[in-house]
């Protein structure tokens, strides 16, 4: 096996002796039906994500991109996404939430260029506090919002929530340990 997970088939040539080749990306093909990960099990495996993660993705989208309705895009983009790498992808459902939060920086990306207003109000919510809670986090910017979603709502580890956003967990510390005081200060003034 290679670091990357593809094996390494070996050929002896004899002009110059045994020769690794990696495997091409090409061959490995989930729809193969000699592949035991054929289309049968490549089907139900994404089918089962799909049902269990479903939910909590578009919860996690819709808390990174304030609406809903292009949580659930991001969502669907990200499985489809998914579905096309199943056969190389080692943890489907840590893949399925770096490409949730790698689309929900793509679109606050595309979005602040096209205008600078906060994310509308998500349609998740309809409890007043959860209300207060998600116009105070849309105010803050967008990587503190990130930081803050992920480790409270989702509830992930810092060295986790840093491979995510693709920084060090230093800086996520720094973005948690700012945006707190932030949400302290506008919920008690209310």
């Amino acid at each position: 096996m290679t670091g990357r997970g593809e094996p390494r088939s070996t050929t002896l040539r004899p002009d110059i002796g045994p020769v690794r080749r990696r495997r091409s990306r090409s061959t490995v093909d989930p729809g193969d039906p000699g592949d035991p990960g054929g289309p049968a099990d490549w089907a139900d495996g994404v089918a089962d994500l799909y049902r269990s993660e479903r939910a909590s993705a578009i919860g996690l989208a819709t808390a990174l991109v304030g609406d809903r309705s292009i949580a659930e895009e991001i969502v669907q983009d990200a499985f489809v996404e998914l579905s096309r790498r199943w056969a190389r992808l080692d943890n489907p459902a840590a893949y399925l939430r770096t490409a949730l939060v790698n689309r929900s920086r793509s679109h606050h990306r595309r979005r602040t260029i096209r205008r600078r207003e906060p994310p509308p109000l998500p349609q998740l919510v309809d409890e007043p506090a959860s209300l207060e809670l998600w116009s105070v986090l849309a105010g803050l910017p967008h990587r503190r919002r990130v930081a803050l979603v992920l480790r409270y709502y989702v509830d992930l580890p810092v060295t986790e929530i840093a491979e995510l956003m693709a920084c060090r967990p230093g800086t996520v510390s720094s973005l948690l340990h700012r945006g707190l005081p932030d949400l302290r200060k506008v919920l008690t003034d209310e």
